[in-house]
Formats: structure tokens, C-alpha cells, sequence
């Protein structure tokens, strides 16, 4: 006859818990700093379009990108666009970070932001 399986142990349930507790904090981090990175990219992008009034599209272009290269951020140059029309400033930008959400497992996040700036001078009296 069968005997009757025994209860686990109180012991292992409370450190499999832990370990899946764990993995998910890690993973709720890990996406957080991600989307830290995008805010303080698209931060910077709308700081320059805003400040940096004289600068060449160019100019402007290379600055997010060597901010991104600060940030770790995966941001191509194809993936981004400055356009001056005017007095305006637009800042098109795309790209994919990769987060290891679970240990040997990474998805991919799709960022992408727009911002837009009207350039305005003071007046000197």
C-alpha cells in the first residue's frame, strides 16, 4: 500500500518564497533603472532643444547621443532625429533595451520619445 505523501517542509517553502520574492524585486529593478534612463534621456533632450537655441541640429544630435552613451542606453544614430523648423526644435528618438527581467532571461523594452521646443530670445532694452 501507498503511504500518504508527507507535508513539505515549512523550512523549504519559506526559502522558495525568498528566491521568487527575490527574482522578482530584481526584476522590478532592473525595469525601473530602464525607464530611470529614459526619463533622464528625454530630459536631457528637451534641456538641450530648449537652452542650446544657437546650436546646429547636428550639434544637438551629437549630444543626445553621447548622453545616451552615458546612460547605457542602446539609442542608433538612425534611431534619431533633430529637425529645425523655424523657431522649433523636434527630437524624435527610438531604440530597444534588453532587461534581464529573470536571471538568464531578457525582454525587450521598446522606448521611443518626442519632444518639441520653440526657441525664444530675449529682448535686451
Amino acid at each position: 500500500a501507498l503511504e500518504p505523501a508527507s507535508p513539505p517542509d515549512p523550512l523549504i517553502r519559506t526559502v522558495i518564497r525568498l528566491i521568487v520574492a527575490a527574482a522578482v524585486v530584481n526584476g522590478a529593478i532592473r525595469v525601473g533603472l530602464v525607464w530611470w534612463d529614459y526619463y533622464q534621456l528625454k530630459d536631457a533632450a528637451q534641456q538641450l532643444i530648449v537652452f542650446e537655441i544657437d546650436a546646429a541640429p547636428r550639434e544637438i544630435r551629437d549630444q543626445i547621443l553621447d548622453k545616451a552613451g552615458e546612460l547605457a542606453v542602446p539609442l542608433e544614430p538612425e534611431n534619431l532625429e533633430v529637425i529645425r523648423e523655424g523657431t522649433i526644435t523636434f527630437v524624435t528618438a527610438s531604440y530597444v533595451q534588453p532587461v534581464e527581467v529573470f536571471p538568464r532571461f531578457e525582454y525587450p523594452i521598446e522606448m521611443s520619445f518626442f519632444v518639441e521646443a520653440r526657441a525664444i530670445r530675449a529682448t535686451q532694452r
